[in-house]
């Protein structure tokens, strides 16, 4: 009596129970790799960009603005220990310094406003291959603001308060800057303070006026100003 025979699909049962168990060793390996693939974290800030004290964003660099970046290292849960490790700095593909365990770099931007800086942070030599990692650090003009308390641009008083706001000058105090007001291509009275406009349009003024309102700010020493203007519309309350 002859060898029981295997039914002819055993083959093919036997190929893709194979198959199945090799993918599944693959993907286990992929996600392995995947979860202890360190991640690389670029950090900056800009000196030498005022923002008044009611801001809460970040100070954006102008073009004579300079900026600290860092790099952070982490792995799995954890930053990892990269103080032996070589890492270069390039800003827009040039080499702007390098050595054992860089992690911090300053630099001022090259070029004008506005404009993006690519900052790249290289370790050639850690293990596991080269690591790189690229970050867009936006580089602006100095910015004016006209102020006026509230959303709207209608006023019902006749007496007006315009407030302007430097951002992103370099200076340490806008008591430094210059501030040039105009209503309707006029310049008015200068204030005691002269960030503030003050406006009494008095009480013959038709509802509806509009007074177009122009701030030229301007830092005598870098030579760099910024604008802003508004209309404003003055509406009698009844």
């Amino acid at each position: 009596m002859g060898k029981p025979s295997l039914p002819k699909k055993a083959p093919v049962f036997f190929f893709l129970t194979f198959t199945g168990i090799f993918l599944s060793l693959l993907l286990m390996v992929a996600n392995a790799q995947g979860a202890t693939k360190p991640q690389m974290l670029i950090t900056w800030q800009a000196h030498g960009s005022y923002v008044p004290p009611s801001y809460h964003g970040k100070a954006l660099p102008n073009w004579a603005s300079q900026i600290t970046a860092s790099l952070l290292l982490l792995s799995g849960n954890s930053a990892a220990n990269i103080q032996n490790q070589t890492i270069y700095w390039y800003a827009d593909d040039t080499l702007i310094g390098g050595g054992q365990g860089m992690q911090t770099i300053s630099f001022v931007p090259a070029g004008g406003a506005p404009n993006l800086v690519a900052l790249k942070a290289e370790l050639p030599d850690y293990p596991g291959g080269l690591l790189v990692h690229t970050i867009q650090i936006p580089i602006v003009q100095p910015k004016a603001v006209i102020e006026a308390g509230h959303p709207s641009e209608q006023f019902g008083n006749p007496a007006i308060v315009l407030q302007g706001t430097p951002y992103f000058f370099g200076i340490s105090d806008p008591a430094s800057l210059s501030f040039v007001w105009s209503v309707n291509g006029t310049a008015p009275a200068t204030a005691i303070n002269p960030q503030v406009l003050q406006l009494n349009l008095g009480s013959n003024i038709p509802s509806g006026s509009t007074f177009a309102t122009a701030l030229t700010i301007t830092d005598p020493q870098a030579r760099i100003s910024g604008t802003d203007s508004t209309n404003i519309i003055y509406v009698k309350q009844l």
